[in-house]
């Protein structure tokens, strides 16, 4: 499928209020159920869909690394979208969200939500980065302040090559209640 298709498919997925499944290059990445609610140049964002057809949080990811968008393959899309309004689960962008640079997506981002996750799939697929995004240094390396899985504030910050992200995740049951459990990232 080719970018224009792709980015078509996505304006069709925005505007129709459905779900899609997101299939994207990388080796092992997750594919994602979610609804489409913000394109820009580099980054599409999604408020996603949980195992449990719930809606759970939002995904950002590169625009040129999705290989599809689409309804077609998902048997459960009608069903998924029927449940959520049976809930009263609605569909929602976070106001202001920056999709045309990473830098920019950072930092709103890390106005809108206390905690990030940080996924470098091309690198290793199966690991994200969880934590309080510290500014970016002059050689494009986001600083991040990580917490660890028993909500403990690292002291330190760790750094990755904001070309080497490939997805940022915000809000959602998990990192909701890492922030609940962590509070406040302790200043250096």
């Amino acid at each position: 499928m080719t970018k224009g298709t792709i980015l078509q498919d996505l304006k069709r997925a925005r505007r129709s209020g459905k779900p899609v499944r997101v299939s994207r290059e990388i080796d092992g990445a997750d594919r994602l159920d979610a609804y489409v609610v913000g394109i820009g140049r580099k980054w599409v964002l999604l408020h996603t869909i949980s195992d449990e057809l719930h809606l759970d949080g939002h995904s950002a990811v590169r625009l040129r690394d999705i290989t599809c968008a689409t309804r077609a393959g998902w048997k459960g899309a009608s069903m998924t979208h029927r449940a959520l309004a049976l809930r009263g689960e609605c569909v929602q962008a976070p106001a202001g969200v920056d999709l045309d640079s990473t830098a920019g997506l950072i930092e709103t981002l890390t106005e809108a939500f206390p905690l990030l996750a940080v996924y470098i799939e091309k690198i290793d697929p199966h690991v994200c980065y969880i934590g309080r995004a510290r500014g970016i240094t002059r050689r494009k390396r986001l600083r991040l302040q990580e917490i660890g899985p028993a909500a403990d504030w690292a002291r330190t910050y760790s750094t990755n090559k904001t070309a080497d992200i490939t997805r940022f995740d915000v809000g959602g049951g998990y990192l909701d209640a890492l922030h609940a459990v962590g509070g406040t990232p302790p200043e250096r």
